[in-house]
């Protein structure tokens, strides 16, 4: 997906709201002018998410790794494992769990410490109670007509908290579908508060499917940092279910069987989508229209 002039000022305002509680000093300025030239001097094939690493990896040369942030994840993925129970029975008192269980995991996507400038728990807890969420029809009895006849499903992750509610999704899966086989992806290395191998494990995800990373810091799949393996994995598979706005980002035009599962968290998606913020997106990459 091509790069859009409001996510270029995104992406300083994202910097700009990382140090604020840093002193305003000739650093602070030395770093905002570095990472402006290092958004001039991207190419064309560099995407927001893949950007966004690469300011990461430079703020953490000025300030260090952001400590709060991984606290905040451990938070969030307690959070969420504590709901897991309260969840599992809505499940089951649905007329469709996989559906409710797609709608849950589209509602984790608000969890995203990078694009959602205060994450706040009321908050995130109100929209389970939206009524107007659902998805959209027509897309999820696509869904359904294809997975009667896959093999090969990939599970793209994307942030933490949110992954428990993936977990569930990849559950139902399991259940309805058992001659499915199910891979899961996460991030290589630690992306603001997307989901790593760590958090895997720590939600029980590693339990219930095989995981694998994209081998970044990238909050997204740029398919030219793959391993082999994993091009292979994405090359093969009947379905893939990406969540989030960075996946989207990353992968929207490679044309191959995609899913994407995200909330419109910026202007610029809602602008484009033609709805509200945090309004939930079920869309196929070979249907979409921008």
């Amino acid at each position: 997906m091509m790069l859009f002039s409001s996510c270029l000022s995104c992406l300083i305002r994202q910097q700009e709201r990382f140090l604020e509680d840093f002193e305003e000093d000739g650093k602070k300025v030395a770093f905002i002018k570095e990472a402006m030239a290092l958004i001039g001097g991207s190419g064309p094939e560099h995407n927001s998410p893949w950007l966004g690493a690469l300011l990461t990896e430079l703020r953490e040369k000025y300030y260090g790794k952001d400590q709060g942030t991984l606290e905040k994840k451990r938070e969030f993925n307690q959070l969420l494992l504590q709901m897991e129970g309260e969840l599992e029975q809505k499940l089951e008192q649905s007329e469709d769990k996989l559906k409710e269980a797609i709608r849950f995991a589209r509602i984790g996507n608000y969890i995203d410490f990078s694009a959602v400038e205060n994450v706040a728990k009321e908050e995130f807890m109100g929209l389970f109670h939206n009524e107007k969420d659902s998805l959209d029809e027509v897309e999820y009895i696509h869904l359904l007509e294809e997975l009667e006849h896959a093999s090969e499903l990939v599970y793209i992750m994307d942030n933490c908290g949110e992954v428990v509610l993936d977990k569930l999704v990849v559950c139902e899966l399991k259940k309805r579908y058992p001659k499915l086989h199910i891979t899961a992806m996460v991030r290589g290395q630690d992306a603001v508060n997307d989901v790593t191998m760590e958090d895997a494990k720590m939600v029980g995800l590693t339990e219930e499917v095989p995981v694998v990373t994209n081998n970044t810091s990238i909050q997204g799949v740029v398919f030219s940092k793959l391993t082999e393996e994993v091009k292979g994995l994405l090359d093969s598979a009947d379905i893939i279910i990406s969540k989030g706005q960075g996946n989207f980002e990353s992968m929207h035009g490679c044309g191959k069987n995609i899913y994407y599962l995200f909330l419109c968290k910026c202007d610029m998606f809602s602008r484009r989508f033609g709805v509200e913020r945090f309004h939930g997106m079920f869309v196929n990459e070979n249907r979409v229209s921008l």
